[in-house]
């Protein structure tokens, strides 16, 4: 049964009145790839009444009060991505299309969807505690540059006027929120939360002040440095108008609990509220989350920051029994078995973590345990059970990390022969040396030997399989002549050039955006050259898109 999306819905559960209402600008897929669905899961399980209010009206206030209120409180969520990037494009243009509703429809969710839904919550229910969360909330936490707006902006938490910010995947600290709450204590403390307290907490970490960072570019490189080495550690905070914002330190989940997430009862469809065909989920539908954590670090994504570089694995039992319940009815092609990149399933730190901002850069870690053979292991039993017709990896690979193992070649075989389908995503993003330092993104292994290799046994196997490479132009340090260098290589090692190719966003709070805003790498202070310019920028994307 899904969660209610109406008061009626709530009622036929036997509710008569709804602890927390989560607010999102994505449709209600009650599936785990989905956070709201994540969210609202955990707390019916925690004993909590959950409603949810997906893409609301943000043009009529009377949209937010459908479910009335909620006994403790209002979580708010953009969805899945953040709300600018879901309507506009890398060249500052208005999307038409967004995959997270139904039919694809852009121009659902609002701008600023977080800060426009917590001030229509504000309208009508001014004494009600307000929960912000997800990505958009995450990655805007403290002072953070918004490309679309071309400014530094402060904490999402000042300009929302939410109550608290829950930061990263959020089960843990939204069920404890939930508890606090109903037990009249206060949110102060939680691990993986963003508040706003009038004193400064003793033994705190001081970052320069929001005003100074907002004012000055080296107090702003000087902030997110000691942010981002110091964030997973220590209590943080940052003076802001004559209040302090303090950052608590994230979470350490267990596999056990990563796998109790997994075990709610998801229906793993769209609410039958919905008629059309919502994108996101038709690509997702059989796909299965096996871990969560990158120890890439790469400059320009928001994992680091989002789920940390600790690769959290779980359970092969969990994950088989997920794919048992999906495959109990029919025959079915799982599509993924992986996270942000497939094959980091079972990688682990020999020595349980350190301070080195990534794991892979500028070289390899001795301490990170690449555990190929175990992922491979694990699509293997998938591929027993019952219904089970094939598995393969949609996500894509960090080939240079496979490359690594211990019996590469053999596993790159078997891999090939029976976990890819047609295609096969690999991302060098680029192949420019001053531009893959800047992305923090030095191979590990030469790319042209990894295509060599594998099409060397597609042909060895009779198999017409493609790799597919993703690039990114306009990236820090990228200019034409890079591009043209990239171009000409990139079709020397695949034979073609890919459509899969992007126009670099700086993306809230990542490393890229501070190079972007700068000019500077944060962390090691060397300057690069940024493409600001909408024609340039245009220009250099054309030169690897032009056909």
């Amino acid at each position: 049964m899904f969660l209610p999306l109406t008061l009626d819905e709530a009622k036929k559960r036997g509710w008569n009145s709804i602890d927390i209402i989560l607010v999102t600008g994505d449709a209600y897929i009650d599936h785990p790839s989905f956070g709201t669905a994540v969210i609202g899961r955990v707390l019916e399980k925690a004993g909590y009444t959950v409603g949810i209010i997906a893409m609301p009206n943000f043009m009529d206030p009377s949209s937010i009060e459908v479910m009335g209120r909620p006994n403790l409180f209002f979580g708010i969520t953009s969805g899945n991505i953040d709300s600018m990037l879901a309507r506009f494009t890398a060249f500052k243009k208005i999307r038409n299309d967004d995959p997270y509703v139904p039919g694809g429809m852009g121009g659902v969710k609002p701008s600023n969807a977080i800060i426009t839904y917590c001030n229509l919550i504000k309208q009508r229910f001014k004494d009600v505690p307000i929960v912000i969360g997800g990505i958009e909330a995450s990655m805007r936490r403290l002072v953070h540059y918004d490309f679309i707006q071309n400014k530094l902006r402060r904490s999402i938490l000042v300009d929302s006027r939410a109550d608290i910010l829950v930061y990263g995947m959020g089960e843990s600290q939204t069920v404890e929120i939930a508890n606090r709450l109903s037990g009249g204590q206060s949110m102060e403390g939680i691990s993986g939360t963003v508040t706003i307290a009038r004193n400064k907490p003793l033994n705190a970490f001081l970052l320069p002040s929001e005003k100074d960072a907002m004012e000055s570019n080296e107090a702003l490189v000087t902030m997110y440095k000691q942010f981002y080495q110091n964030f997973q550690s220590k209590l943080i905070v940052q003076e802001s108008g004559g209040r302090y914002i303090v950052h608590y330190p994230p979470p350490q989940i267990s596999q056990h609990q990563l796998d109790s997430y997994y075990e709610v009862p998801y229906t793993r469809k769209p609410h039958p509220v919905y008629t059309r065909t919502i994108p996101a989920y038709t690509m997702i539908q059989y796909s299965i989350n096996a871990h969560r954590g990158c120890a890439g670090g790469c400059s320009f994504c928001t994992l680091t920051l989002h789920q940390g570089k600790r690769i959290v694995s779980r359970s092969r039992d969990s994950i088989k029994q997920e794919i048992t319940a999906i495959a109990a009815k029919k025959t079915i092609h799982i599509t993924d078995i992986g996270g942000p990149s497939a094959n980091m399933y079972g990688m682990e730190c020999s020595i349980g973590g350190c301070n080195r901002e990534s794991c892979v850069f500028p070289a390899l870690c001795k301490h990170l345990k690449i555990n190929t053979r175990e992922w491979i292991d694990l699509m293997d039993e998938a591929l027993t059970l019952p219904n089970v017709k094939k598995v393969s990896v949609g996500s894509g690979i960090r080939y240079d990390l496979f490359m690594w193992s211990k019996d590469c070649l053999r596993e790159l075989s078997y891999f090939i022969t029976h976990f890819v389908s047609g295609q096969l995503k690999v991302a060098p993003e680029h192949i420019d040396s001053t531009v893959l330092r800047a992305m923090r993104k030095v191979p590990l292994y030469p790319l042209a030997e990894f295509v060599k290799a594998f099409n060397h046994e597609c042909k060895r196997q009779a198999k017409e399989y493609y790799l597919v490479p993703y690039l990114m132009t306009c990236q820090p340090g990228s200019t034409d002549s890079s591009v043209y260098r990239m171009r000409s290589e990139i079709e020397a090692i695949f034979g073609y050039v890919p459509y899969q190719c992007q126009a670099f966003i700086p993306l809230p709070m990542t490393l890229s955006s501070i190079q972007y805003y700068t000019g500077s790498d944060p962390l090691t202070g060397e300057m690069f050259f940024v493409e600001k310019n909408a024609k340039a920028r245009r220009k250099q994307h054309g030169i690897l898109m032009r056909r």
